[in-house]
């Protein structure tokens, strides 16, 4: 008590505008580091655009920062200014993301669990000494402001000059500065706060207007070719695997050096080897795959606003679930059955709010025998989901040693990182080839098909960076090359008339998750307008069907 009496007795006063520019310098100066590791390597020998740069941004921040030097407001705005960029800071500087709109999204989809993985010890230690100190030094400061009148013509005396200078800077390098960013378009993008709180604004706005989406119906004339009671055959089943932050590039079907498909190596596969995600994230990717659009004709708030493949898929008569070990479906299963297995406390399986994905196994058998028609079951993985690769795959898996046992990568060598993530692979390699014998023990009863696609892939370091997410837009392939995997019991592929040689014949064609929606509609043999054979992998290897 003595002590507060003490501080609050020997305040120091500021004048409101030279708190702006000391608070402006702090987060220009020690909270943008990506950023000017980034410019330093884009500008490289291009000292005088540098020097302008610098000289030209302070200018800018102390602009803003001036704006709201006004009583009552100017602390709080300061404080946000501040939280916000220690908070950003971290995850740019530590995996190398870009705080977007999407990766906003992300943020705010996820789950207690997935949100422990990221908020570590060194994170709040972080938040501590570089958010929460400054906020208190901001607190404890007595501003002194100028009668209204006289503020405003000294806050215009600082912010017209800065602007100017500001414009200066641009208008001297602007060719220089034009052409990096359009080189590297990540750049301008790790300013920090200004450009993750725009992209928190605008994520925002878009949440206020996706609360009025009223869903148009997609496919309502769909219909299975050849109706199962008409034409006497099997029921068809296919179980969907959505994998989860699995690259292409650690698949050993599809080149990788270790053996990270061992089982799926024996089994009779299809392996595409050159397939792209629609984005990096579960959040734009899960309603992309499923979405009619494809990448280029999606968004947010067209997914949202019509109907996906599983819709489709049940105005044609055929039986869907949704089995979710993930985070969610994100909106993909809102009109589907749906079992949120990521919510059990099965003891078996789970522990600390996340389960293994063996708990999808558990009961798929008992549910595959109660099978009485066409059927499309989708199993949401949990997969190689980050940074906790080694909570992702049980003891019996963790085939590569020493594997990065924490969430705090710096604490790890880059190549126990990898180990970590390709044990991840093997038990998702594991769960796929059990999935496939489940199918195969029920060839007497319905023909099966197993379509396993991963959503996004990851970074695990290259060119510094971690995780997903980034733009798409220079987003590297690591983050976008993906593992694409299917299997046909030989009853379907009579039933369909499936050429697997033909397929086979495929596996170098680029493909992506545009694919998806026509690929499972052509393979239930369903008919709809809305169905293109051009993007159904089967369609150009289909020979005339049996029963």
């Amino acid at each position: 008590m003595v002590l507060l009496k003490t501080l609050l007795a020997f305040r120091p006063r500021l004048r409101s505008e030279w708190l702006s520019v000391a608070v402006a310098a702090y987060l220009l100066i020690l909270l943008n580091g990506t950023f000017w590791h980034k410019s330093l390597a884009y500008l490289n020998g291009e000292t005088f655009a540098l020097l302008t740069l610098m000289i030209g941004l302070f200018a800018g921040f102390v602009a803003i920062s001036v704006t709201f030097s006004a009583k009552f407001v100017i602390k709080p705005v300061l404080i946000l200014f501040v939280i916000s960029s220690v908070a950003s800071a971290w995850f740019m500087d530590h995996f190398g993301v870009v705080i977007d709109g999407e990766m906003i999204r992300n943020a705010v989809e996820t789950n207690t669990a997935e949100a422990g993985h990221l908020i570590t010890g060194a994170f709040i230690i972080h938040i501590l000494l570089y958010g929460v100190l400054p906020s208190v030094f901001i607190l404890w400061v007595k501003v002194v402001h100028r009668p209204i009148l006289a503020k405003v013509g000294v806050n215009l005396l600082v912010i017209l000059p800065c602007v100017l200078v500001l414009a200066g800077s641009a208008y001297l390098n602007s060719g220089t500065y034009i052409f990096n960013i359009r080189e590297h378009r990540d750049w301008f993008r790790t300013l920090n706060p200004f450009f993750p709180m725009a992209s928190a604004a605008g994520f925002v706005i878009g949440q206020t207007k996706e609360r009025n989406v009223v869903v148009e119906s997609l496919g309502t004339d769909a219909k299975v070719a050849d109706e199962r009671k008409a034409s006497g055959r099997k029921a068809r089943v296919t179980i969907l695997v959505v994998g989860e932050t699995a690259r292409a590039q650690n698949f050993q079907l599809g080149g990788y050096r270790r053996e990270t498909n061992p089982q799926l190596a024996k089994q009779d596969i299809v392996y595409f080897q050159d397939t792209s995600s629609c984005g990096t994230a579960t959040a734009v990717s899960l309603p992309c795959m499923f979405s009619v659009y494809g990448r280029s004709g999606y968004s947010h708030a067209k997914g949202l606003a019509t109907e996906n493949l599983m819709d489709v898929l049940k105005h044609a008569g055929v039986k869907t679930e949704w089995w979710d070990n993930n985070t969610g479906d994100k909106h993909v299963a809102d009109r589907t059955q749906k079992t949120e297995f990521f919510k059990s406390d099965d003891a078996r399986f789970c522990s600390g709010g996340e389960c293994l994905d063996d708990i999808l196994l558990d009961g798929l058998g008992a549910r595959l025998d109660k099978v009485d028609g066409d059927t499309v079951l989708v199993l949401h993985q949990l997969g190689n989901h980050g940074p906790a690769y080694y909570l992702r795959y049980p003891e019996a898996y963790r085939k590569f040693v020493p594997d990065c046992q924490t969430v705090e990568f710096e604490s790890c060598s880059p190549e126990t990182i990898t180990n970590a993530y390709d044990n991840a692979i093997l038990y998702t390699d594991h769960i796929l080839s059990e999935v496939i014998e489940t199918l195969k023990a029920r060839q007497d009863r319905f023909d099966g098909a197993m379509i396993y696609m991963s959503d996004h892939g990851e970074s695990l370091g290259e060119n510094g960076l971690y995780l997903h997410g980034a733009p798409y837009m220079f987003a590297p392939e690591q983050q976008t090359k993906i593992p694409f995997v299917v299997w046909t019991a030989p009853g379907l592929d009579r039933s369909v008339g499936i050429d697997k040689a033909c397929l086979g014949g495929n596996v170098k064609t680029p493909h992506s998750h545009d694919n998806l929606f026509h690929s499972v509609l052509g393979l239930m043999q369903v008919r709809t307008q809305v169905y293109d054979p051009r993007l159904d992998i089967f369609a150009g290897c289909k020979t005339g069907a049996t029963s």
